[in-house]
């Protein structure tokens, strides 16, 4: 029989706090090895090389979503082996479908896209490869800024998009598309990377900060066009404007995130890249004094741009007529 000691030392990336604790509330030492175990990353538990450093963040994609990451999850599923319509929008037939994959990888069967049934579903990529599981990583590229033709091909307009990644989120720029890319690209690295915020992160993290938000139909379904949804929002907009309420001393209310109903495009409302926030006379005059007026769109609005090292950080634009600013944050 192993010795506790020995225990510990075959079970990799166990915590022995975790352990200690365990068995000081009378747990069996297989017991806290078991539950040590499943507090592993999950990139880690799907069977990444031991020594390597994985801390994958993933969404869940479940019913009633829409949306890239949908989409994402559609073309895997027929990367797998499991053909799915890749409309963006999670129906029954891709409940289905996702069912069926997690049954066969011996997963709970709930239909609901979480973190262990990521690291099962995601495939490694390189140049070269072909199929749904590319034009899934090009879809991902796109919608996190790196716009690439989706035709399912990995050559290098692909390559150069990937390693430029890579490199963007401190990841080893190989060109190759492993668990870890994937995870930085679904979920954007995490919150401070950039990455995509639930509605719920996003609120605490903006209600901590004194930041409001108001919604006509007093809601946050982002498939609902009165609603203010801030579900899929990029950490680095909700981080913009919270240090628009640090450094203007304005009140700051949110009136439009996420939800339809807003122009489409890569830096887009539904992206997670642009918020509305309320045209009082004070962010007026913050926006005014700290940016430059740059051109007036189509629509009517002046735009006013903040650069750093010659590239735009953040473009405001005057909606005036719907009495808010439209803000974007690269």
């Amino acid at each position: 029989m192993r010795t506790l000691a020995q225990r510990l030392r075959r079970s990799r990336g166990m915590s022995v706090a975790l352990l200690a604790t365990a068995l000081a509330s009378g747990i069996t030492a297989a017991d806290a090895t078991t539950a040590a175990a499943t507090a592993l990353p999950t990139a880690v538990q799907a069977g990444t090389p031991a020594g390597a450093t994985v801390q994958a963040s993933w969404p869940t994609v479940g019913p009633g979503q829409r949306g890239v990451d949908v989409t994402t999850v559609q073309l895997l599923l027929t990367a797998r082996g499991y053909p799915t319509t890749a409309d963006g929008a999670f129906g029954p037939a891709t409940a289905a479908k996702v069912k069926a994959f997690q049954t066969a990888k011996h997963l709970t069967a709930d239909g609901i896209v979480g973190p262990r049934t990521w690291g099962e579903l995601v495939v490694t990529l390189r140049s070269g490869s072909t199929g749904a599981g590319v034009r899934a990583l090009q879809d991902q590229l796109t919608d996190n800024g790196y716009t690439v033709t989706v035709d399912g091909v990995f050559g290098s307009g692909t390559a150069a998009k990937v390693k430029a990644f890579q490199t963007a989120k401190h990841l080893t720029a190989d060109g190759t598309v492993d668990v870890e890319t994937w995870a930085a690209l679904v979920e954007g690295g995490g919150a401070t990377g950039g990455g995509k915020l639930t509605d719920a992160q996003a609120m605490a993290r903006l209600t901590a900060a004194g930041i409001t938000r108001y919604s006509s139909g007093n809601c946050s379904d982002r498939n609902r066009k009165n609603c203010t949804s801030l579900q899929d929002i990029r950490a680095r907009t909700v981080e913009g404007v919270i240090a628009l309420k640090r450094q203007s001393g304005c009140r700051i209310v949110i009136t439009g995130g996420t939800e339809v109903g807003h122009a489409g495009g890569t830096y887009s409302h539904w992206n997670g890249y642009k918020v509305d926030v309320a045209r009082t006379s004070c962010v007026t005059e913050y926006i005014e004094a700290h940016s430059r007026k740059q051109y007036k769109r189509g629509d009517g609005a002046w735009v006013w741009r903040v650069t750093s090292a010659g590239k735009t950080v953040i473009d405001y634009a005057d909606e005036y007529w719907a009495n808010h600013w439209d803000i974007t944050y690269y």
